[in-house]
């Protein structure tokens, strides 16, 4: 009575509250993209990759803070519509509407009962974990927005192969595709892409174990020749020219390319020396302080120059005698008529200039490198990246040959037809194309160093984590995260029973999306132990486990929906459950949602505030002062600099310090000492406080 009742409330209304709940979340979701304040990894993002030239989005080498696919979108949105908060998160706002798309469409067109749609695709959706990185400029967001279509069209295959009714590699092509735009997205979804060729690969097995005769073969939909061999050509142009990007980027921080670099300056006493600031220019623009030692200024490591900036008091520049820039074995000296050759910026209270064009060594040919002073010539790098693109090359030609082996072994046993291996094959071929030499890059980098160690294990590094960050600081009782793994362990045991009464009474089609769930879920599990055991990969952890928050939910619902088939009064039952759980969520949801804050950067919430207020102080208290410093830990640096590069005071000094550095006010983490300074502001939502010095 009761699920007759809300499924007939549902059918009136269903269209409607799925339209108006898609709008509020996509809204809520906008809201946050503009409102919250840039965190630090988005803005290492920006830094590093986005505010450089478009070869900066190759580079691999300085963390997985580089998320391909999100990083190349939000530069072309960059540079299309500048770099405001939420342009550079367009592309995971896009990826929540594929999520929000096919979450409704994997629930309407494998459930039939309407009211579980609208409670599943509520209990996709208020997750608040999940929906921060959907307003967050990483890849992760937009990896769930991919996957979503991947399981889609995963489903649609499950249907064609199983009931043999229509061409199935289409759909499990289109399936592949996706999940292979979700790893280029963020790679912890190579699991899941794993998981679906291992799936697809046994149900083929399976099917072609059956008697034949009662399983006619459907024949793949053939692509016309010509349209196939310009896909190829196209697609292994692009492989070509990304590894080659990828290549050029590894191999520019090869010090042996570049000759070292020595700053001497005569006629300024030892004690002025120390308040002159000399740095280096890179190539993407970033500046690095050069230290001073042995009365000159260098870096210890060898590394690009394009130029070499100065900064000092006005009083100081007259009393330069000369200025000697070593270029390796080249000296560039200059005396005080030479130095009008440098290009000087307008300061109000200290001077900055930078070398002349003239000092450097012969430029190089290859136009990323054409602005370094410091490089030893193109021969250097050509040769190394000539012959790691061919060992690219002789890697993938054996790789194919492998793999077209292994599939003439598969057919001649008669365990796969050739139509059948061919998309997993092929999938998998391009995708290692594009992600062998960048999984190299990563791991030769020391990238996947973060996450779970072998000592906490599996369970608690990935699912316990999950869970907790699930609960976004919110303490409901005391053991809800104990409660909540229960329920985890409490579904696979219910889907075990119901696999052992729908088996016998030969109706595991109802089981079969709930089960490939379930198998994506084990398997994306088991591949992650691995790489542990065999490579020393960490456990996944928070955010990088994160697609197993919505691959569960949709187990979930799908365990669920086939409960309240099996009995009549099983029904209410489950409608009971579902009701429960998502009432659960939207309280849950309702006491989380915010657009001030993220649950894994918490601290970065109020950087932006305290820069406009500081701005503010400014204004209206120090009119006169031209200049002011700021203190501020290296962990609030990155955030910082983004909005600095936006709004560009000139009236700012920022020093990376320790709270004792001599600096007029402070952005702190940590408690003061109030002897010596001013509480100006507390910031009880990140746990910061902006102090003035006494």
């Amino acid at each position: 009575m009761i699920m007759k009742l809300l499924k007939k409330w549902s059918e009136i209304s269903y269209r409607p509250m799925i339209l108006g709940i898609s709008l509020f979340l996509m809204i809520y979701e906008v809201a946050r993209a503009s409102r919250v304040a840039f965190t630090i990894d988005e803005a290492t993002t920006y830094l590093l990759y986005l505010s450089s030239n478009i070869a900066a989005v190759f580079n691999l080498n300085w963390a997985t803070n580089n998320h391909f696919l999100n990083t190349l979108l939000a530069k072309l949105f960059c540079g299309l519509a500048g770099n405001s908060e939420i342009v550079l998160r367009l592309p995971n706002l896009l990826g929540y509407g594929l999520y929000l798309l096919f979450s409704f469409l994997i629930l309407d067109r494998f459930i039939k009962n309407r009211f579980v749609v609208v409670c599943g695709f509520l209990l996709l959706n208020l997750n608040p974990y999940v929906l921060d990185y959907f307003s967050l400029c990483r890849g992760f967001g937009l990896s769930l927005g991919l996957m979503m279509p991947a399981l889609f069209f995963f489903f649609l295959f499950l249907d064609a192969a199983s009931l043999r009714l229509s061409d199935p590699y289409r759909p499990l092509q289109l399936s592949l595709v996706f999940a292979s735009l979700a790893v280029l997205s963020n790679i912890s979804l190579f699991n899941v892409y794993l998981s679906l060729v291992v799936c697809a690969f046994v149900l083929f097995v399976v099917l072609n174990i059956k008697d034949r005769s009662r399983h006619p073969v459907v024949q793949a939909a053939q692509t016309p020749f010509r349209s196939k061999k310009i896909f190829l050509t196209a697609i292994a142009l692009l492989a070509v020219l990304f590894n080659l990007l990828v290549m050029s980027q590894h191999l520019a921080l090869r010090s042996d390319l570049y000759e070292p670099v020595t700053v001497k300056i005569t006629g300024i006493e030892e004690k002025l020396k120390q308040s002159l600031r000399v740095f280096r220019v890179e190539l993407d623009g970033q500046e690095k302080l050069l230290s001073y030692e042995n009365d000159a200024w260098t870096m210890r490591e060898t590394a690009q120059y394009t130029a070499v900036k100065f900064r000092c008091a006005p009083s100081l520049l007259d009393k330069m005698d000369s200025i000697r820039i070593s270029i390796g074995s080249q000296d560039y000296s200059f005396d005080a008529a030479g130095r009008k050759a440098f290009e000087f910026l307008p300061q109000k209270n200290h001077v900055v200039f930078y070398s002349p064009a003239s000092v450097s060594l012969k430029r190089s040919r290859i136009p990323f490198f054409g602005a370094v002073i410091n490089w030893k010539g193109d021969g250097i790098f050509l040769k190394p990246l000539l012959s790691g693109m061919l060992i690219i090359a002789g890697i993938a030609a054996l790789f194919l040959l492998l793999i077209y082996g292994a599939g003439k072994i598969l057919e001649r046993g008669k365990v796969l037809r050739a139509e059948q291996f061919r998309p997993l094959a092929l999938t998998t071929f391009w995708l290692a194309a594009f992600l062998g030499l960048s999984l190299y890059v990563l791991k030769t980098g020391g990238a996947f160093a973060w996450g779970g160690t072998r000592e906490t294990g599996f369970i608690r590094s990935t699912v316990y984590s999950l869970i907790a960050e699930s609960f976004y600081e919110k303490l409901y009782f005391r053991g809800q995260e104990q409660a909540l793994f229960l329920l985890v362990l409490l579904s696979i045991l219910l889907f075990l029973i119901l696999l052992a009464v729908h088996y016998r009474q030969g109706a595991l089609i109802n089981l079969r999306p709930a089960s490939f769930l379930l198998a994506i879920l084990l398997f994306s599990s088991l591949s992650t132990v691995l790489q542990n055991i065999l490579f020393g990969t960490p456990y996944l952890f928070q955010r990088t486990a994160l697609f197993f928050i919505p691959l569960f939910v949709l187990f979930l619902i799908f365990l669920i929906h086939a409960l309240s088939r099996l009995r009549a009064w099983l029904n209410s039952t489950a409608a009971i459950l579902l009701v429960i759980l998502t009432i659960l969520a939207s309280y849950h949801f309702y006491q989380t949602a915010n657009t001030a804050k993220t649950a894994d950067w918490g601290n970065d919430a109020d950087t932006k505030a305290m820069l406009t207020d500081l701005t503010d102080i400014r204004q209206k208290n120090l009119p006169d002062l031209t200049q002011i410093s700021l203190g501020i830990p290296f962990t609030r640096n990155p955030t910082l600099q983004y909005y600095l590069a936006r709004i560009n005071p000139d009236w700012l000094e920022v020093n990376v310090v320790p709270p004792t550095g001599r600096n007029d006010f402070y952005y702190l983490e940590q408690e003061f000492d109030s002897r010596g300074m001013i509480l100006i502001k507390d910031y009880p939502r990140s746990r910061t406080i902006l102090v003035k010095r006494k």
